[in-house]
């Protein structure tokens, strides 16, 4: 089997049932060949989802279409928005580009076949617009502190592995798109928008499940 063209990175705590939204939403992708990392932060709705078998059940239906999962759940919390798991699945990853997923976020069916862009261009990594749900607005991303995070970019994986990895403090996704930045070349995609935000700190969420 050939490398995966894209791999996502999803950590996990709390939110039982906006974290089962998320995995069937990577799961409802309109392109197969694709890795991801499913890791709950020492959580115990996540452990329940290994003890029932559910996560190693659709580890095998989606090896049967040519799709990797990863899962564990750690034995303890790390904090810090999961930044132990985030490093853990950049170091191991395998596929050509990197994305990110929050487990309280929603991806359309064609999230990856949109950011996927990218294998047109000769660019290190891309950036998109996403949907703040809260404020019922497009969010213009921008390379810069507060107007750009995880859920906008894809990067080539070579270049993730060579950055420094991410801390415990807030804001740690944008000092990794900061080194990003530094090293490789990129632009702002003018697609469509494929990734909604569906949690805000200072505004919470319009969500009515778990």
């Amino acid at each position: 089997m050939s490398d995966p063209r894209i791999t996502i990175i999803m950590a996990c705590y709390g939110r039982p049932q906006r974290t089962l939204r998320s995995i069937q939403c990577i799961r409802d992708q309109n392109i197969t060949g694709w890795e991801a990392f499913i890791m709950g932060d020492g959580c115990p709705n996540f452990k329940v989802l290994i003890e029932t078998g559910y996560l190693e059940d659709i580890r095998v239906q989606e090896a049967e279409k040519g799709n990797i999962i990863h899962y564990f759940n750690a034995d303890e919390n790390g904090g810090g928005h999961g930044y132990k798991l985030i490093n853990h699945a950049i170091e191991n990853a395998t596929g050509k580009y990197l994305v990110f997923y929050a487990n309280d976020d929603i991806i359309s069916p064609d999230h990856f076949e949109n950011y996927l862009e990218i294998e047109k261009t000769d660019l290190d990594f891309m950036y998109f617009n996403s949907w703040l749900d809260p404020l019922n607005s497009k969010r213009d991303s921008m390379l810069a502190n507060s107007y750009i995070g995880h859920s906008e970019i894809i990067v080539k994986t070579e270049l993730a592995k060579q950055l420094p990895p991410h801390g415990w403090k807030y804001g740690h996704d944008w000092d990794f798109i900061y080194s990003m930045m530094k090293k490789g070349k990129g632009k702002k995609s003018k697609d469509k928008v494929t990734y909604k935000v569906m949690h805000i700190p200072a505004f919470g969420t319009k969500d009515t499940i778990d």
